[in-house]
């Protein structure tokens, strides 16, 4: 969400720019400065409680015009309330959101900007806001980490390098009526845990009766009945922790006006939390690290103490509490079993204790990789180990799919050879059966002729001169039959 919103004050301080370029004849140069400020004014003051006061957001832009604004404030929800936060009076005339506030969060924005050459000033107002005081105390306005001044640059260049807080007091209205003390609850700013509250108020001259009543509303009037006596004190109970007030008023010939006395009750201590341990069994020699936090949904967390307790020395003196802010780093610890102990007080001082055990212990023998224990390496290596694991299953896999895969494989071709030697048989018998067709045939064409024409029958009167030579094509001697070899 900061980041939209950065782009969209970026996006208007884009426009600003583009329009002072059509608006103006020349540009101006942005100069470099030592950067922005956002302030609030006046800083400090002092407000009844039921009144509302203005309160100014200025800039300084340190010499470097500026062409965008961005105002994240937090205030102090249950002492101070906005109604009204005005972007009447203010240097910005583009709001990229109009003024948003939330009187249950504690929050305020504004953001806008304004068109090149954009402004230079040490004390130019953003807006004005109109708080209303609800109860005593302190209450204090900061700015957020979100807040921004953007250059007239066309890059929109966050230049806010500082911001300055405020703190205003805020009392009860003055007493009009009897001026209220407490001998059980002095201080109206302080948090009490006793809900019994004893108070007494000084004598009015000429009064005749009192009228008082103990409820939560700063600004209740009596009513006119005399329900106090002579003494002039009275002792009233709480039904619950929160703010009180006490309001009381004189009769004298009529009745008067009225005081106040804030009463600030809790008697609920803070909600209750586990510290952690990291790492939660630390070697001997190491300091491992304490963190903890909870919260108080009345007065608030005041501070928090630590107690660290070696079990396994049953002579070791009980250790005092100690005031720490989390995160702690821990002393080192010898091999043994340890118990941490946090407690945190709230502004009326309830507590609350959280407890973590943990074991200091000795690195055990076994495979290590650089002298540390394989399950205790850092997270790196016990990454790279398994990522290793991880290769090193998947060829196993592979070799045993690759050894399930041959028998299939010479099976397959066995059926493969079976199929191309049918084939093959198949082939040679319809060769066979073509040469036996042709052979039948030529021995039916030989028979045909044989018949057709009659023996020829050889001459008697050649026979010596017919005789072949040898170097006729007369067959050899061994093919004739009955003939005696030659001489």
């Amino acid at each position: 969400m900061e980041v939209v919103t950065h782009r969209v004050l970026r996006v208007v301080a884009l426009i600003a720019l583009v329009a002072g370029i059509f608006g103006s004849a020349s540009a101006l140069t942005v100069q470099a400065a030592d950067g922005a400020s956002l302030l609030f004014a006046p800083t400090t003051g002092t407000f009844t409680v039921g009144s509302t006061f203005n309160v100014s957001i200025i800039v300084n832009t340190g010499g470097s015009s500026i062409n965008a604004v961005r105002a994240d404030i937090t205030f102090p929800a249950s002492k101070l309330q906005v109604v009204n936060p005005s972007a009447g009076t203010s240097f910005i005339s583009i709001w990229v959101n109009q003024p948003a506030f939330s009187n249950t969060a504690g929050t305020i924005s504004f953001q806008g900007g304004l068109p090149s050459p954009g402004i230079k000033t040490d004390s130019g107002v953003v807006s004005t806001i109109t708080f209303r005081a609800t109860a005593p105390g302190v209450a204090k306005l900061t700015f957020r980490d979100t807040s921004q001044v953007l250059a007239n640059d066309g890059q929109g260049t966050d230049l806010l390098s500082s911001h300055g807080d405020a703190t205003y007091a805020l009392n009860l209205a003055a007493p009009e009526g009897p001026v209220v003390s407490s001998s059980s609850h002095p201080d109206q700013n302080a948090w009490y845990q006793n809900r019994s509250v004893n108070l007494e108020w000084e004598e009015v001259a000429g009064a005749t009766g009192y009228s008082y009543v103990f409820d939560q509303n700063p600004r209740t009037t009596p009513p006119e009945r005399e329900d106090a006596n002579t003494t002039r004190t009275a002792s009233v109970t709480a039904n619950q922790d929160g703010r009180w007030y006490f309001h009381i008023r004189a009769k004298v010939a009529s009745w008067g006006g009225t005081s106040h006395y804030a009463v600030l009750l809790d008697g609920t201590p803070p909600a209750a939390f586990t510290p952690t341990i990291d790492p939660t069994n630390p070697e001997p020699g190491k300091r491992p690290e304490l963190k903890f936090l909870t919260t108080d949904a009345m007065s608030g967390i005041e501070h928090y103490e630590m107690q660290l307790v070696a079990l396994d020395n049953a002579s070791q003196e009980t250790p005092f509490f100690v005031e720490q802010v989390s995160p702690v780093r821990l002393p080192e610890l010898s091999a043994g079993t340890y118990q941490v102990i946090v407690r945190a007080y709230d502004q009326a001082g309830n507590s609350s204790d959280g407890k973590v055990e943990f074991k200091v212990v000795t690195p055990t023998s076994g495979s290590t990789i650089s002298r540390i224990p394989l399950l205790q390496n850092t997270y790196l290596t016990n990454l790279a180990l398994i990522f290793t694991g991880i290769i090193v299953l998947c060829l196993l896999f592979w070799l045993l799919l690759r050894r399930r895969r041959r028998p299939i494989d010479v099976i397959h071709d066995i059926q493969r050879l079976e199929q191309e030697t049918v084939r093959k048989e198949s082939e040679l018998m319809k060769t066979i059966q073509a040469a036996r067709s042709l052979e039948q045939s030529i021995e039916s064409q030989v028979q045909h002729e044989a018949g057709a024409q009659p023996p020829v029958k050889p001459p008697e009167t050649q026979t010596l001169a017919a005789t072949p030579s040898p170097d006729t094509d007369a067959p050899p001697d061994f093919l004739r039959p009955n003939q005696p070899p030659r001489q």
